[in-house]
């Protein structure tokens, strides 16, 4: 990475049948030849609360073959905090990047949530494995397992860099235990000249813990209503 490059995310869609939306966004910058940082924000609506969040990535790369680094997420609204610290990883081959992150998540719940047991747990290993192809230079295709709050999450996520410089447009749908279901679709902005989406990937930025992870922005921290912890969302009427 030779200079300061970014991207921001606008994304609409539903988890659990109910409409969300959010702004996420990066900064990376070098931190000489092999060695650079990445500040992450984030901000999202659902389930009748405003979440914020921020994170941190300090890493070691080699565009030719992977990554290695230590990362950082916090988020919090009116309903939880959720804060992750682990390491995270990857390794490139000519079409396809495999990589994986794993942490320590302290989770906090100030309400009924939709998983249950997670108000009375507050300490999990938050894990992501996946394996991002590339068909073309300028499309992505990334399909992973995810574990969070000790349930199992699967993700497909497709990304397709536009002609228009630096502008991609994405879509991302998710399954998981307890009747999970989520659908996204957005359009992300990079920063940093012109250069292929694989590239970017590899060269520039990282992706966002907090818009990554299946957190409890999109599935952890749900108020049912006044029901007990661990009542799954009513079907809406």
């Amino acid at each position: 990475m030779s200079a300061i490059n970014g991207k921001l995310d606008a994304k609409f869609g539903a988890i659990n049948r109910n409409s969300t939306r959010g702004l996420a966004s990066t900064i990376t910058m070098p931190l000489g030849h092999r060695f650079g940082a990445q500040f992450d924000g984030l901000y999202q609506h659902g389930f009748s609360t405003n979440i914020y969040g921020v994170g941190t990535h300090f890493f070691a790369r080699d565009p030719g073959k992977g990554l290695i680094g230590l990362a950082f997420s916090g988020m919090t609204s009116q309903k939880f905090t959720d804060v992750i610290v682990g390491m995270e990883g990857e390794y490139y081959f000519k079409k396809v990047t495999l990589g994986a992150v794993a942490g320590w998540d302290n989770y906090d719940s100030h309400v009924a949530t939709t998983f249950p047991g997670l108000v009375n747990h507050q300490n999990f290993v938050a894990a992501r494995v996946y394996a991002a192809i590339y068909p073309m230079d300028d499309l992505m295709v990334r399909l992973e397992y995810q574990s969070r709050f000790n349930h199992n999450f699967c993700v497909a996520h497709v990304e397709w860099q536009t002609p228009m410089n630096g502008v991609a447009v994405f879509a991302d749908g998710g399954v998981g235990d307890d009747g999970y279901a989520h659908l996204m679709g957005g359009v992300r902005v990079y920063f940093g000249g012109s250069k292929p989406l694989k590239d970017r990937h590899r060269k520039d930025t990282i992706p966002n813990i907090g818009s990554t992870f299946i957190g409890p922005n999109s599935a952890g921290s749900t108020d049912v209503g006044g029901s007990p912890a661990g009542t799954k969302l009513p079907d809406p009427t």
